[in-house]
This record gives C-alpha cells, sequence and structure tokens, in this order.
C-alpha cells in the first residue's frame, strides 16, 4: 500500500496491490516506486519533502535497510537509499509493527498511554513496544517480536525454523491451514483465505466459528506472556485478521485474564487500533515525520 498522509494522520489518497509468498525483489520495488511515482505525479504541489516505509520483518531503522521477512524470503535491501534515489526524497523505514505503534501514539488512541503493546496480525504476526513513552528497539533493535513466542509444544514448524510459533498458527496462512485440516480439505471454497474464513463464520460455519475461536486463544496465549513481562496500560491490535476481532476477542479476552499475573495487570485494556486497515500507512508517515526531525537537529 502506498498513499498520502497529511501532517494530521489523515489518509489523502492511497493505492494498493496483494502480495503472495515468494514474491522477488524486483517485483516489490517496481510495485512501490509506480504507485508512489502515481501519487506524488497527482500530488507534486502539495509540498510532499519525505516518505516513510513500514517493513514487514527485521529492519535496520539507522541504515535504511529489509534485514529480513518470513513471509517473503526477502532480505538485506537498501530500500531506504533505492527508494530516496527513485523518488527524490528522503526515506524512512521501521519494522511495520514498530511504525504502527509509533503512529497510534502520534495520531491514534495512545496519545495519553506511555506504555503499550501493539500486536499486529496479518500475513504474518508481530509486535511494538511503547515504554516510558518511546518506543523501545531492544539491544539488537528487534524487541517485540510476539509473534515468534511458542503456544503450541511441538507444533507447526514456522518460516523462522522454530516449531509452535505464534505466527503459525495465528497468521492468515495459518488460519487456511487449520480450516483445512478441519473440514479434510474439502471445504468448497475456490479462494480459501483468512477473509473468506471469516466470512463463513458470520455465517454460521461451525468450522470456520472454532478456528478464529481457537485464534483468540492462540494470541492470548502470547499476549498474556508479553503483559506479565511488560506490563503495560493496553494492548492495541491491529493488522487484516485484527479486523474480524469480534470472531475471536471473547477468547483472546478470556486466556489472558486466566493466564496474566491479575494483581500485577488488573486494569489492562485491550482493544483494536482506531487506525483501523491504514494503521501502517500512518504510522509510516510518522516514521518519516520522525527520522525529519532527528535529519533536522
Amino acid at each position: 500500500m502506498v498513499g498520502i498522509v497529511d501532517p494530521t494522520g489523515r489518509v489523502v489518497s492511497k493505492e494498493k496491490v496483494l502480495l503472495k509468498p515468494d514474491i522477488e525483489e524486483n517485483f516489490v520495488f517496481e510495485t512501490i516506486i509506480r504507485l508512489s511515482r502515481n501519487l506524488l505525479k497527482e500530488y507534486r504541489n502539495t509540498g510532499i519533502d519525505c516518505a516513510g516505509v513500514a517493513i514487514p520483518g527485521l529492519a535496520d531503522s539507522e541504515n535504511g535497510i529489509w534485514i529480513y521477512s518470513c513471509f517473503s524470503g526477502l532480505r538485506d535491501l537498501k530500500v531506504a537509499d533505492i527508494l530516496s534515489n527513485e523518488l527524490k526524497i528522503p526515506v524512512f523505514i521501521d519494522n511495520d509493527v514498530n511504525a504502527c505503534a509509533y503512529g497510534e501514539k502520534i495520531y491514534g488512541s495512545c496519545r495519553e498511554v506511555n506504555d503499550y503493546i501493539w500486536v499486529t496480525v496479518s500475513n504474518g504476526v508481530g509486535g511494538g513496544l511503547i515504554i516510558n513513552g518511546s518506543l523501545y528497539m531492544g539491544a539488537y533493535k528487534n524487541a517485540g517480536e510476539i509473534g515468534h513466542i511458542n503456544v503450541v509444544e511441538n507444533g507447526y514448524r514456522c518460516k523462522c525454523g522454530n516449531c509452535g510459533c505464534l505466527e503459525a498458527y495465528v497468521a492468515g496462512p495459518a488460519i487456511a491451514r487449520r480450516y483445512k485440516e478441519k473440514t479434510g480439505y474439502r471445504c468448497g471454497y475456490e479462494a480459501l483465505d483468512a477473509k473468506s474464513i471469516a466470512e463463513a463464520a458470520r455465517k454460521g460455519d461451525r468450522h470456520a466459528r472454532e478456528v478464529y475461536r481457537e485464534t483468540g486463544h492462540y494470541l492470548g496465549k502470547a499476549i498474556a506472556s508479553a503483559v506479565n513481562i511488560i506490563n503495560p496500560q493496553k494492548v492495541i491490535l491491529g493488522g487484516g485478521i485484527a479486523m474480524d476481532i469480534d470472531l475471536f476477542f471473547a477468547e483472546l479476552k478470556e486466556t489472558v485474564d486466566d493466564l496474566k499475573f491479575k494483581e500485577a495487570n488488573k486494569d489492562l485494556i485491550i482493544e483494536g487500533t482506531v487506525l483501523s486497515y491504514d494503521a501502517a500507512l500512518i504510522g509510516a508517515a510518522a516514521t518519516a515525520q520522525k527520522g525529519m526531525r532527528r535529519v533536522c537537529l
């Protein structure tokens, strides 16, 4: 997704292209550059002076490098340099969930909240941490990888190489996999994905409803572990799967309540992002603004 975001966090315009696993580096950059140039041409008189990129996976934000993505397998791409040379404006990058977490602080429901966890559930699962009002990066700049907390002993193998990771159970492809297994791979849907399974659940499909209840349970296990360590005020959920939060929230909340250290986390709030599906786009814009402030200091 590529878009124009104004200084108040409002999405002025956007275009998107759906990606699938095993995408190639050239396709990614050609798509981004094509969509960006279209929007820059359309809004050339609006004073666009920088761009932000939300990277799915590990990112070196200081050097502008996309280190690695489990979903696509892409690694070691100099995103900021390539796009800056093509678009002729400064480009700043960060992990997509870090960008979402920061965007929620600047433009969302956490403007007055200093400690929270932002969890995205989409084609992958990631986490961003705001601690003491600032984005927490960790010693190796990769903090918040909640998608690789183990939720099933000796479970499905994750693309990270481990088994039983949260991402291997609740990301979009994992939801489709679990649904197929429950239906004996004879589910009757031509284009089976998490969104179509969510629609089936709302129509009463018992297998689909069970898959989403399980999704809530797995998410709850990982979130409870993170909550017990971080002791946040809020947990914010975003990403494509989280747009169907009504299908799994009850199970998620029940699991968190069961597993969290109750006395230490009495007032914990769990809710969906107010930035909706545009959270990463808005977060990328916030990342760019932060980058420009750093450059100007």
